[in-house]
């Protein structure tokens, strides 16, 4: 098996070359270690942890690649071209292509026939996690709304009661989120919120009541039909804290009304906290979150720098404003389970890292390599939850000349890629994953890669057209 174990201390014992079976491992308290073990059966022993240390992952022995595989350092690396697969894989076992550069197993994940009467179909978005707990299941959005489940070995739709089949119930932006634990477990709401949250079987295609929040807001909330994130945000990594916009949508004026922010607590049925709108003058957020750990609640506003990006706690006691902005972020945990918010700073010049329970700031990467050039837009995804201490970056859009020239006309590291950085102040690694396959004609928003990192962080999935200016599929690359 192979395990990563976190925390503060020194390793006193550890077994090398195991066999498949039952170990025991015993690490004393107060150390900061990673182990990695490795064996070549796939049965997954029992281990003994002490005191402080905290098991953070533990996955099969079965491995993607070869022992000795290890993804480089970050750098300006050509792009050689690749001819785009006609059609899906159909096999865990067969890529569709290797990056020529990195070497990582592709797959194509989707295709548009897949949902006859759309015109794509490819996963929601970098910081919404399109694998389920186990990575058996992975789930995309057609363009017309439907959503779709695959066999993430088999790359094949699982046809549900739907038309063409699609899931039932689930349209649009229903705020979907895997269960934490139960591989066959999601949550939604209606298309762009709503007050009842359901529970689905995605394997019988049933659904339960999960949540109603249906007369249990503050009485000037009355108005309220819609209880969401608006589109970005997540639970805490085990599920239990949610964080929502309580909103309306004003007819007469044609806009969305926001009544409050909620902290919700699924385990107990409660809500934890409530701030009315009124707090932060009726401003609509851009979006919500609640962080990894489930301490923090975090709002953001575009173009609002006195609100800004904001950190709670979960009953809106006090806050932090981090940025004057609402910019490309994604909210991840580091090695000692610290909530890390990792955003495009546009004012600094920098990708940067903040972590939440420190106030400790630092700076990843430069997003203006030289004078007139960009390493182009970001996503991230920091939802490899099992295995902390890193993001997922996807990059697009690059461009020279003050904008005037797509793509840049000199490869800068980073650019029309993905790669991965670890969450530490110095001395952190940023290794290349793969290329995107795009550049200048991506495709437009719905082609852009917003790339998702599974909890285990041994998946990704990003979209791409391979620059032929048409639509995206989503392709699934496997990481070591």
């Amino acid at each position: 098996p192979k395990i990563s174990l976190g925390n503060t201390a020194s390793l006193t014992q550890y077994g090398e070359n195991l066999s498949p079976g039952t170990h025991e491992i015993t690490i004393a308290d107060e150390a900061k270690l990673d182990i990695y073990l490795q064996s070549g059966g796939d049965t997954i022993g029992d281990y003994s942890l002490f005191d402080n240390v905290r098991l953070v992952k533990v996955v099969s022995a079965a491995s993607f690649y070869p022992p000795e595989f290890e993804l480089q350092n970050l750098e300006a690396v050509a792009d050689p071209d690749v001819t785009e697969p006609a059609a899906k894989a159909t096999s865990i076992e067969t890529p569709s292509y290797l990056d020529p550069v990195s070497g990582t197993k592709v797959f194509r994940a989707t295709i548009p026939s897949d949902f006859p009467s759309g015109t794509f179909v490819r996963h929601e978005y970098s910081r919404r996690q399109a694998f389920n707990c186990d990575n058996t299941r992975y789930i995309a959005q057609a363009s017309n709304g439907f959503w779709l489940l695959y066999d993430a070995n088999t790359f094949q739709v699982l046809p549900r009661g739907r038309a063409n089949g699609a899931l039932l119930g689930m349209a649009g932006d229903c705020e979907a989120f895997w269960d934490a634990t139960d591989p066959a477990k999601l949550i939604y709401t209606g298309n762009n919120g709503g007050l009842v949250y359901w529970e689905k079987d995605v394997e019988t295609d049933t659904d339960t009541v999960a949540f109603d929040f249906t007369g249990r807001l503050p009485g000037g909330w009355s108005g309220t039909t819609a209880m969401w994130t608006k589109s970005e945000g997540t639970p805490s990594a085990d599920g239990r804290y949610m964080a929502f916009m309580a909103t309306s949508y004003n007819s007469g004026s044609q806009s969305n009304v926001i009544h409050g922010l909620v902290c919700y607590d699924r385990q107990t049925d409660t809500i934890v906290g409530t701030l009315d709108a009124s707090a932060f003058s009726g401003n609509f957020p851009d979006h919500i979150s609640m962080s990894p750990s489930g301490d923090f609640v975090v709002p953001s506003w575009a173009f609002t720098p006195a609100l800004g990006t904001r950190v709670y706690n979960r009953d809106f006691s006090s806050y932090t404003i981090i940025l004057d902005e609402s910019e490309h972020s994604d909210l991840a945990l580091n090695a000692l389970g610290q909530d890390i918010l990792v955003a495009a700073d546009y004012g600094q010049d920098n990708i940067i890292a903040y972590n939440l329970h420190t106030d400790e700031t630092w700076n990843i990467m430069g997003l203006y390599p030289r004078a007139g050039a960009n390493i182009g837009a970001i996503h991230i995804s920091g939802k490899c939850f099992e295995q902390p201490g890193w993001v997922l970056i996807s990059t697009y859009a690059d461009s020279s000349d003050y904008t005037s020239t797509y793509p840049d006309s000199e490869l800068e590291p980073g650019q029309r890629a993905l790669f991965l950085v670890e969450l530490l102040p110095e001395s952190f690694r940023m290794l290349f994953v793969c290329h995107t396959r795009a550049a200048e004609d991506y495709g437009g928003y719905f082609g852009e890669h917003q790339a998702t990192i599974s909890r285990d962080g041994t998946r990704a999935m990003f979209a791409t057209n391979f620059n032929d200016g048409g639509v995206s599929s989503d392709y699934m690359v496997l990481l070591p």
